[in-house]
């Protein structure tokens, strides 16, 4: 769980600032929107956030061409950045758009292969009509791997987005 206090701050950054976020989140799973509306007063800086796991949904709904995904996998910078490229043209409005994708888990079965350390994260955010990209491996911690991965990856995307404001 994120200190209720760091979300705060990061939405009292945003409303200071005038600004509103609009997200896609893979690795994230809705975790990044649901953290940020976890607080009051988050309708002021929330638009929305876009579940896109599957990369038919990446492809459908954020336009990301398959040829990104087939070269990079889904779980790459060059997806990440796609998806916040498309999601900046589903939703131009926002302040700020936010892709996150990474690896929480590696398949149990040979179906899909990624060549990416367990925690690896990439996220974009599309700002004053600039594409940052960062990416980071976030260690896992205790029992529950991949919700350690994914609380560290939104806590990496809120310090990554306060420095770029």
């Amino acid at each position: 769980m994120i200190d209720t206090k760091i979300v705060e701050n990061f939405n009292n950054t945003l409303q200071a600032e005038g600004l509103t976020i609009f997200c896609s989140e893979s690795i994230t799973a809705g975790l990044l929107a649901s953290t940020i509306a976890s607080v009051s007063g988050a309708s002021s800086v929330l638009k929305g956030s876009i579940v896109t796991y599957d990369a038919d949904l990446k492809i459908k709904i954020l336009s990301v061409d398959p040829s990104i995904i087939k070269e990079h996998t889904a779980e790459s910078q060059e997806t990440t950045d796609a998806m916040c490229i498309g999601l900046k043209n589903l939703y131009p409005s926002a302040s700020l758009h936010v892709a996150v994708t990474g690896v929480a888990s590696l398949p149990k079965d040979d179906s899909y292969v990624v060549n990416k350390e367990v925690g690896q994260i990439y996220v974009s955010v599309m700002y004053k009509e600039q594409l940052h990209k960062f990416s980071t491996v976030c260690k896992p911690k205790g029992d529950d791997e991949r919700n350690s991965i994914r609380y560290k990856a939104v806590e990496y995307i809120f310090d990554q987005i306060t420095k770029i404001i």
